[in-house]
């Protein structure tokens, strides 16, 4: 039997999530694939052999990034399409079988949506609020939920799929960038060929652990001090930049404008950015304490993003990123 598709997990060792991942896999119903797993040590790898898939495993104590780790996964096993997945989701039973469907109808790449654990903890869940809110993730907010099927300009690279031959057309993802790899590989595969559609499809889905608040306000920081590498376009560069802006305004205007207009202008902004930011969240979430808790966390989330764009735009991204990047993959 052929195997159609390799599916592509980047991961740093053999932890409790990479093994509910595999569980996950060996429960979906298209078996015409094989499992290839880039890890950093060899770990636990022992309870790997229960498992009844094709797994290939490949050690790289380089500490190399999650670029990398896809292209050296993409390069080394031939299928004719590649899946990828991250080592704390799990897919849908009919992940593979929706997938090659879409293929079939001639998509050369598409994705899904991150759909969250039923079980996860409160502070994972106002993570997960807080990805929905437009107030934080603009109009990818689709991505956490199955909504509909779309075209985008992106894909989240947690969960997609592509024709092997068109990713190695444009060499894979650029293995320089810790994060917005994803944001660069489609900018740089619709660059390519113009009249490519990227498709998003509400039943190729996958369920997608949170990370609790105070992570994910880490990950936006690092996301912040990758502002310019993960946007592409100046349009996106002056959307992502918008926190960074506030903050500069909002402090600058204490020294500049010294009054009680100027608070008083703060005080009604904040109070109207409230309401937007309720009648947004109240669209998912029911409960009044909820909301609240979100709408702090909201704050909270913007405030590290644009900490970490300001310190890009100030020259400081180099000293930083590497070690916060593996620092959050380590918590997850």
């Amino acid at each position: 039997m052929t195997e159609n598709f390799n599916v592509v997990i980047p991961s740093i060792t053999t932890d409790f999530r990479l093994i509910r991942c595999l569980n996950g896999l060996q429960k979906i119903k298209y078996k015409k694939f094989f499992v290839t797993l880039i890890l950093e040590n060899n770990l636990n790898i022992n309870k790997l052999r229960k498992f009844k898939l094709k797994i290939n495993i490949l050690v790289n104590k380089n500490k190399i990034n999650m670029s990398a780790k896809r292209n050296i996964a993409v390069n080394k096993f031939k299928s004719k399409y590649v899946a990828f997945i991250d080592s704390d989701a799990y897919p849908d039973i009919e992940w593979l079988n929706n997938g090659l469907k879409l293929f079939k109808k001639g998509f050369v790449v598409f994705g899904g949506p991150n759909i969250p654990f039923n079980n996860q903890s409160y502070l994972q869940k106002i993570s997960y609020f807080c990805k929905r809110s437009f107030f934080v993730t603009a109009h990818y907010n689709f991505v956490k939920y199955k909504s509909f099927d779309t075209y985008c300009d992106w894909l989240d690279s947690s969960n997609f799929m592509i024709k092997r031959s068109f990713y190695k057309s444009i060499n894979g993802m650029e293995e320089r960038l810790y994060i917005g790899e994803d944001h660069d590989f489609f900018y740089r595969l619709k660059n390519k060929y113009k009249r490519l559609k990227i498709f998003f499809s509400k039943d190729v889905f996958v369920y997608h652990e949170d990370r609790e608040v105070h992570l994910y306000c880490l990950q936006r920081f690092v996301y912040g001090l990758n502002v310019f590498s993960a946007n592409n376009t100046l349009e996106k560069r002056l959307i992502a930049l918008i926190p960074a802006f506030t903050i500069l305004l909002i402090t600058l205007g204490f020294f500049i404008f010294n009054s009680k207009e100027y608070l008083n202008f703060l005080l009604i902004s904040f109070f109207v950015i409230n309401i937007l930011i309720f009648f947004n969240i109240s669209k998912y979430i029911e409960k009044i304490n909820d909301k609240l808790f979100t709408i702090l966390a909201i704050y909270t989330v913007n405030l590290f993003y644009g900490i970490g764009s300001l310190l890009t735009i100030f020259g400081f991204r180099k000293l930083l990123e590497k070690k916060i990047y593996r620092n959050i993959k380590n918590e997850k």
